[in-house]
């Protein structure tokens, strides 16, 4: 495959130099739009672009998604005041703005493939693979997918906007543990949840997994001048094998993907690797750890090996005994009921006989009390 910069000497034409100047690249109109909807919601969002004539340029969906994604500047809650535009426009402030991040980026502890700049990494090669397919198999992409992590010998890469997908996950276990394959993985921050989740249900303790680190990332964040930052999503989808073979396209990692919906993947090799692999060190770096309290909450609560890696038979076993002490309770409780019918009936019995006894007694003297005879209770069961 031909780089971009082959592909510009090849053509009749020339690129134009340095950066395009259109004009819809950036527009006042619609960032002062975007101040009004994160401020006043939806009603004033259409009111500024009725009153300045601007069109609509955000669908409901993309309304929705900024509106939940605006997060309130810190001190908000507390009631801080907010910033005025001519104190977000003085820059003489304590605020510096380095040209270079003051803070080491993380490392790649498991390895990465030492490959210099320009070096040979393969022929190059193309495959494109559409699902539904009509070939061996209509499932190709996952196919695709499961092939190229099977492959592996050295790392595996994955940048992925949701990942579910319990089959793919196994094999990155796999990989792990039988191969010693590194695997670092890196997921969109408001996704993960649900990966999370996913290896709750299979029992999988992410602190275990001594060959793989999984970290979180996002999207560009937009800050407003009240300080409402708005934090986009990562929608990239790629996977990079031993830093020679890179699989990439619209198919993520989910059974949704894999089984109902239509996707395509681009399997590559050669110099365009290249250009991944530097994007997934850059996107590395600009990664967050996952937050401990998350993936061991139910761990320190002593509950994680009872909840989650219950096995069948245990489950079983704990339903039978639930059953049998439901049992117990219920024939206690029956045999209380009867004991407590049996000893009023007894009591009404041997009070009615007292009485008898004692109207047909001579009274108490002297001389007859020792021969008074005690009442008799009687109790029939």
């Amino acid at each position: 495959m031909a780089n971009q910069s082959q592909c510009l000497e090849d053509a009749p034409g020339r690129w134009p130099p340095g950066e395009p100047s259109s004009p819809e690249l950036y527009s006042e109109a619609q960032r002062l739009a975007l101040e009004e909807l994160v401020a006043g919601g939806r009603a004033a969002f259409r009111a500024f672009l009725r009153r300045e004539k601007v069109p609509g340029f955000l669908s409901e969906p993309e309304i929705q998604a900024i509106l939940q994604a605006a997060a309130p500047p810190a001190g908000a809650e507390d009631g801080a005041a907010e910033p005025s535009l001519s104190a977000s426009l003085d820059c003489s402030s304590l605020t510096y703005f380095p040209e270079q991040s003051d803070v080491e980026p993380p490392v790649l502890e498991l390895g990465w493939p030492a490959f210099s700049s320009g070096s040979y990494r393969g022929p190059t090669r193309v495959e494109a693979l559409f699902q539904p397919s009509f070939g061996e198999t209509i499932y190709s992409c996952k196919e695709a997918v499961r092939r190229q992590i099977r492959s592996a010998r050295e790392v595996i890469a994955v940048v992925m906007d949701t990942f579910t997908d319990i089959d793919i996950f196994k094999d990155l276990q796999e990989a792990c543990s039988k191969r010693k394959v590194s695997v670092y993985i890196l997921l969109d921050r408001a996704s993960f949840p649900h990966f999370l989740k996913m290896c709750r249900n299979l029992g999988v303790d992410l602190e275990q997994e001594k060959l793989m680190r999984v970290r979180t990332i996002s999207g560009n964040t937009y800050c407003t001048r009240s300080g409402v930052k708005i934090v986009g999503k990562v929608q990239e989808k790629f996977i990079l094998v031993d830093g020679i073979r890179v699989t990439t396209g619209s198919y993520s990692f989910t059974w949704t993907d894999g089984k109902l919906s239509s996707s395509n993947i681009l399997i590559l090799s050669g110099p365009a690797v290249a250009h991944f692999d530097l994007e997934f060190r850059i996107l590395f770096a600009r990664s967050k750890p996952i937050n401990p309290k998350l993936s061991s909450s139910c761990k320190k609560s002593g509950m994680f090996n009872q909840l989650v890696r219950r096995t069948k038979a245990s489950s079983d076993l704990m339903k039978e005994n639930f059953l049998r002490m439901d049992f117990f309770y219920l024939r206690a409780f029956v045999g209380n009921m009867r004991r407590k019918q049996s000893f009023l009936y007894a009591s009404r019995e041997a009070k009615c006989e007292s009485n008898i006894i004692m109207q047909a007694s001579p009274p108490f003297t002297e001389r007859n009390v020792s021969a008074v005879m005690r009442p008799r209770w009687s109790i029939e069961r």
